[in-house]
């Protein structure tokens, strides 16, 4: 699917509500005593300006149909902020004030202005802040986890039944991960392919993500989140985007293959543990992935999609324990 075709497929989208945010891919922010700069070649990439043109195409589109529509730049700010949470603080005020247009690499501000793009449309947020709020979510519930543990020997069963999700960590406890019945549904891959033989054979290459893009997914159904030590994986790093927005918007996330060759598994699998673990989570929540083609991946999951699948606890357990196995993990 061309870019052409993919903004006539959203705008067709009939599940979209009204306030839609397009996620208009990442830049990495640094600070130095002369201002800031953008990407970490002192620029963004190509390929990251591909992605805000791209999103800023689908925000015209949407636009035109009466839709209530923001762009949102998330800024990576994990590695290159000189004054460290002091100078968070300050950059978070100035973005809520009138200093946004400093925080939006020059290269971003030239489209804005072809297109005719007020500010006022447009939502910077940065990444450190996202991944505290997924971290305190984790946090909540690794903790509830254990203390139901603590008192019901039929704790896993207990908490599939409120999440639909099986918790997961490795053997040392390095890892907390999360698996769903969602990623197991593998009917239209299956078909795709003529059989499951898809799921044991070789890597999915990009010519059959165009045609399914969850099939990375479901061949690797294990959502990683969080690893000791406070480091917060990409899942959750996208989930913690979503966290700064609230149940009223859906979402089209708008990211290109280029500059990270399996990002589009990183946000769909970031949607997958948000659906789960933020609360009363229902947002419709599309991926707009632009492959090394600069062809389209298009994959939509509706709002509370991920939880609808009616699943004995015990027969899903027993379904994961080759992945479990493979990946050396235990549930939690």
């Amino acid at each position: 699917m061309d870019i052409k075709s993919i903004v006539q497929v959203i705008t067709l989208q009939k599940e979209f509500r009204e306030n839609i945010v397009i996620d208009c891919g990442h830049t990495t922010i640094f600070s130095s005593d002369q201002g800031y700069r953008f990407g970490i070649q002192g620029a963004p990439s190509e390929t990251e300006i591909l992605t805000f043109k791209l999103g800023v195409e689908i925000y015209e589109a949407l636009r035109r149909t009466n839709k209530n529509v923001l762009l949102n730049l998330c800024l990576s700010d994990l590695i290159g902020i000189k004054g460290g949470n002091d100078e968070r603080r300050k950059i978070t005020q100035d973005l809520q004030g009138e200093q946004k247009s400093t925080y939006i690499p020059a290269a971003y501000r030239q489209i804005l202005d072809a297109y005719d793009v007020a500010l006022d449309r447009v939502k910077v947020i940065l990444q450190s802040r996202g991944n505290d709020l997924f971290k305190k979510i984790l946090r909540r519930t690794r903790s509830g986890i254990e203390q139901l543990k603590a008192v019901d020997p039929g704790y896993v069963h207990e908490t599939f039944q409120q999440t639909n999700a099986l918790f997961l960590s490795t053997e040392n406890q390095g890892m907390f991960s999360l698996t769903t019945p969602y990623l197991y549904d593998t009917q239209a891959e299956d078909a795709y392919f003529g059989g499951a033989w898809w799921k044991d054979h070789g890597s999915i290459n990009q010519r059959d993500l165009e045609h399914c893009p969850l099939a990375r997914l479901k061949k690797n159904p294990l959502i990683n989140l969080y690893e000791t030590g406070g480091r917060v994986l990409c899942p959750a790093t996208y989930g913690g985007l979503l966290c700064q927005f609230d149940n009223t918007t859906d979402h089209i996330a708008v990211y290109a293959r280029s500059d990270d060759e399996f990002i589009g598994e990183k946000i769909g699998r970031g949607v997958v543990a948000a659906n789960i673990l933020i609360e009363e989570f229902s947002r419709n929540c599309a991926q707009v992935i632009v492959n090394q083609e600069q062809q389209i991946e298009y994959s939509f999951v509706e709002k509370s999609a991920v939880g609808t699948f009616n699943l004995d606890s015990v027969a899903f357990i027993e379904q994961v324990q080759d992945v479990l196995r493979s990946n050396n993990m235990e549930l939690v």
